[in-house]
């Protein structure tokens, strides 16, 4: 927190570019209206804004500074504490027991140690098995929305819902919820070609390893045409719904005797109509989509990505397990050398440290009226083009306090 207040004050004590420029914005806005008027003795709101903000960020500064004053009294006292209780004193070397110790910790869980080195042994061969893709494509990964990828999948599943659910109320009128479930599974059906198709179409770009194109080419003409067959007969369903609707009455044996027909009823029969050819042009949209996100999504080597994936995933393994041994040997370390430390010299440590502290205590004061200072001439040069911007775009005169020293305002105001 105090660090993100020094951060906070500092872009107040040194505006950048667009700081500046948000003022001379506002200015030329003002401006434009002829504000604050030419007879206006008195800090525009602009101005007092301005400076509240200012206030605002000195105030949180004086508190974290007085707050940094407070823990140096405390360390200053605890230092002195010790410096006044503690004597003069030796300790054993410990030197032996701590190399056991550490020695102990490696062939239990350092690099002495089966588990972490089946780590770093699996951590590198994934990172040859990358490397060796990478030499051999000479390309980064080509995928995009990865992170997206199947929240926009579920996204389109969905919206395949209200789509196909009036599709299903003609066998279903009595039962919405069977309709609403069968339009679900159609969606995720949709959704599951969009992204095989994707998936392999993309995989037909790589070049680098060899194919069976033939099947790669049958496998997305049968789902496609799949696709589209379910599409026309939803639609044709669909145009079915509408008409029993508008005839208020549902004929399922001239459905289930159709094929009994003349020929000209039957061609009658299977032609969609303006309803039934909007919901195909809806799925075909939707699948479309998700046939589109699919082909950005993957890349079109199959085993690039899951490599790269698989680095990832070991290096943070081997990292995770390398960081617990380091934090343990450093337990033990630090231990070892707060009880190593020989008491003379522990000693001038909380003397120096008495020292920096002091000597920090007393220039935080000095930097009080520096910051001051630094905040008075920051809040000025943010009214100089403010005002400055205003003088140019207005039309009337300026008012008064535009001609007295800034400075001197941002005092008054501060």
């Amino acid at each position: 927190m105090e660090l993100n207040n020094q951060r906070a004050f500092q872009k107040i004590i040194n505006p950048d570019e667009l700081e500046f420029m948000r003022h001379v914005r506002t200015g030329e806005v003002d401006g434009g209206k002829d504000y604050p008027a030419a007879g206006d003795s008195s800090v525009g709101d602009h101005e007092k804004q301005i400076a509240y903000e200012a206030k605002s960020e000195w105030l949180r500064h004086l508190s974290g500074i007085e707050q940094r004053k407070l823990t140096l009294r405390n360390t200053i006292g605890q230092l002195r504490a010790h410096l006044n209780s503690e004597g003069e004193s030796h300790v054993d070397n410990l030197s032996e027991a701590q190399a056991h110790e550490l020695e102990l910790l490696d062939q239990q869980h350092g690099h002495l140690s089966a588990e972490y080195r089946h780590l770093e042994e699996e951590f590198e061969a994934a990172k040859d098995e990358k490397q060796k893709l990478e030499h051999l494509l000479g390309r980064p990964l080509d995928v995009e929305h990865a992170d997206y990828y199947i929240p926009i999948l579920v996204g389109l599943a969905i919206a395949e819902v209200p789509v196909n659910r009036l599709a299903f109320e003609l066998f279903f009128e009595s039962m919405p919820l069977v309709s609403l479930l069968l339009s679900a599974a159609i969606g995720g059906i949709f959704i599951f070609f969009a992204h095989t198709i994707g998936a392999l179409l993309k995989r037909l770009q790589c070049k680098e390893i060899a194919l069976n194109r033939d099947s790669i080419y049958l496998s997305i003409t049968l789902m496609a045409i799949l696709a589209l067959i379910l599409m026309y007969f939803l639609g044709l369903m669909r145009e079915q719904w509408v008409d029993v609707s508008e005839a208020s009455q549902v004929d399922f044996a001239a459905l289930l005797t159709s094929a009994e027909r003349q020929h000209k009823s039957v061609v009658e029969q299977f032609l969609i109509g303006s309803k039934g050819f909007t919901l195909l042009l809806l799925n075909l949209a939707i699948f479309a989509m998700g046939l589109i996100t699919s082909v950005k999504r993957h890349d079109p080597h199959p085993g690039y990505e899951r490599a790269i994936d698989q680095v990832k995933k070991l290096e943070a393994k081997f990292l995770a397990a390398k960081k617990r041994h380091e934090a343990k040997r450093n337990e033990i370390i630090k231990a070892f050398s707060l009880r190593m430390a020989d008491q003379g010299r522990l000693r001038k440590q909380w003397e120096a440290d008495l020292k920096v502290a002091a000597q920090e205590l007393d220039s935080l004061e000095q930097k009080i009226d520096a910051d001051r200072k630094s905040l008075v001439l920051a809040t000025a040069r943010r009214f100089m083009a403010y005002q400055n911007a205003n003088r140019k775009a207005r039309k009337s005169d300026p008012p008064a306090y535009f001609l007295q020293d800034q400075t001197q305002i941002a005092e008054t105001l501060l």
